[in-house]
């Protein structure tokens, strides 16, 4: 489990409801939960383009790659 550390952040109320209307999964979710899936999408995405920005991988890589998002994403919804 990660380490859990308490931060006080003002946050534009516009923003936090944009996130929500984003993903239904989201709607019923307290602001921590909504920022922490933001934070967590949009790491997604960097690495994504780090990824891609590394060039073509092979089927090997491409498989390991496939599982290790699949078990970090499972992870995330436990």
């Amino acid at each position: 489990m990660a380490t859990v550390r308490k931060v006080n952040l003002p946050l534009d109320e516009d923003l936090i409801r944009r996130a929500r209307d984003r993903d239904a999964a989201q709607a019923e979710k307290s602001d921590v939960q909504v920022v922490e899936h933001a934070l967590t999408m949009y790491l997604g995405d960097k690495a994504f383009e780090e990824a891609l920005a590394q060039g073509p991988l092979d089927e090997a890589e491409a498989e390991a790659l496939a599982r290790e998002a699949l078990h970090a994403a499972r992870d995330g919804a436990a």
